[in-house]
């Protein structure tokens, strides 16, 4: 039978009255508190009825040891019957097994004033995470109107972007909530010092965050983020031991800077683990044939080159390729570009060839009109687009293109938009493709 029991903290730090309901109900199932950090931590013992009470110490700190009015605050408390089960900071949870013990607090006035400047920090940090958690969710936004094939087939950023989102509803709830509850706490607390039960709304905490986690995990598995999990990963294991070290060594007196070095030294340590693990793990490549984030490639990394296109002629000699592959659970998009580098070649005023190409391989179908839209709206190049026949239309007319021509630093571009069965491709030329040429770009890149 497991002697222990972890539970990550889903309350807000003020609310102290969801947490006590909490724990009492734990300890009725036979768990008490004896821990807290980023995790609640049971033991396992007999059910039994506890009290439980959280007080607000202002000025305690997480990492500097108990000052001598911290330790004779514990004392009194625990001659009225209050055993210390676990601290954090501000906050210090008390258990009492008397049926109907003494309380803790006493005074309204004065546990108002102690629970705002006792979280004050923590609700600090929550409104900086909220608001940049709203930035980055009107930043997805904006992106996602400007070019939304590319956001959409981002899974990091739209792991991120949901993230954002949650912790700016997460921040928000919990000012919303605070202010509410301190604005009706303190006129009861001056009327006639009556104490107001805090509400923090623990249902919507524990859904915003194991819809977080769900998300950066669903994003490890469909788009190759395994580093994100194994980030992930690395966070709950460093904050799992901190909360031990931290507490002994706050327990046992040691100095704040050496209960900081020791922690930062051990998250230094367990992440330099992670990361080597992961880059270890990862990087056994796959044969010949593989999968590159949604795109099955034949025994090179680059489906299309100039080579293939230019003919004998081009001998490469100045030119530069990159590459970027990005993929989510929406889309998967491969962009290329191969251009002439006067720095590399020698050779002054000459252009060069140029091709550069974007295929979004779309894996949901009712997401393909939107990204043809997208896709047309971020390409356009000054002119309407142009129907094209020459490319041919396929089978069953899966085949329609569209042309634009434009200037590229002196240098006449044709840019082709082919939208395919499941896929969208913009290309741009610096000549206008034969027919021979047409078929092996499409034989190229309609089946990667």
């Amino acid at each position: 039978m497991s002697r222990g029991k972890l539970e990550l903290v889903w309350t807000y730090y003020f609310d102290h009255t969801t947490m006590e309901q909490h724990f009492e109900k734990m300890a009725r199932k036979g768990w008490i508190l004896d821990r807290m950090g980023i995790f609640w931590h049971y033991r396992r013992s007999e059910p039994k009825e506890l009290r439980y009470a959280v007080g607000y110490f202002p000025g305690s700190g997480v990492y500097a040891p108990p000052t001598g009015e911290e330790l004779t605050f514990e004392e009194y408390c625990q001659i009225a019957g209050w055993e210390l089960a676990a601290e954090h900071g501000a906050m210090k949870i008390f258990c009492n097994e008397r049926e109907n013990p003494v309380p803790l607090e006493t005074q309204a006035d004065i546990q108002v004033k102690n629970i705002r400047n006792g979280s004050r920090r923590f609700r600090i940090a929550d409104g900086i995470l909220g608001m940049i958690g709203w930035l980055l969710t009107i930043y997805f936004f904006l992106s996602l109107y400007f070019d939304g094939a590319r956001t959409l087939s981002d899974g990091s950023g739209l792991t991120l972007a949901f993230t954002g989102f949650m912790l700016g509803v997460y921040g928000s709830v919990e000012f919303i909530t605070f202010r509410r509850w301190y604005k009706k706490a303190k006129a009861n607390a001056k009327r006639d010092q009556s104490f107001t039960p805090t509400k923090g709304y623990p249902a919507l905490s524990k859904i915003i965050m194991l819809l977080t986690m769900a998300a950066v995990v669903f994003y490890a598995f469909t788009a190759g983020g395994g580093l994100v999990l194994a980030v992930l990963a690395g966070y709950f294991i460093v904050y799992y031991f901190q909360d031990i070290i931290r507490n002994r060594m706050r327990d046992r007196g040691s100095a704040t800077a050496a209960n900081i070095g020791v922690n930062l030294v051990l998250a230094f340590l367990i992440f330099f683990v992670v990361f080597n693990g992961y880059y270890y793990f990862s990087s056994f490549e796959a044969g010949d044939y593989y999968e590159k984030r949604g795109f099955h490639l034949q025994g090179q990394e680059t489906p299309l080159t100039l080579q293939e296109l230019a003919g004998p002629e081009f001998n490469g000699k100045g030119y530069i390729d990159t590459q970027n592959i990005q993929s989510s659970a929406f889309l998967s998009r491969m962009e290329i570009e191969q251009l002439y580098d006067e720095a590399l070649s020698g050779a002054k005023g000459t252009p060069g060839y140029y091709l550069e190409y974007v295929v979004t391989k779309v894996k949901l179908a009712p997401f393909y009109g939107f990204v043809r839209s997208s896709m047309e709206r971020t390409y356009r190049s000054g002119e309407n687009w142009q129907t094209m026949d020459s490319w041919g239309t396929g089978e069953k007319n899966e085949l329609q293109a569209l042309q634009s021509v434009f200037d590229r630093k002196g240098q006449k571009i044709f840019r082709y938009l082919l939208c395919m069965e499941d896929r969208i491709l913009k290309i741009d030329l610096s000549f206008e493709p034969t027919a021979s040429q047409q078929e092996v770009i499409l034989e190229r890149l309609r089946e990667i």
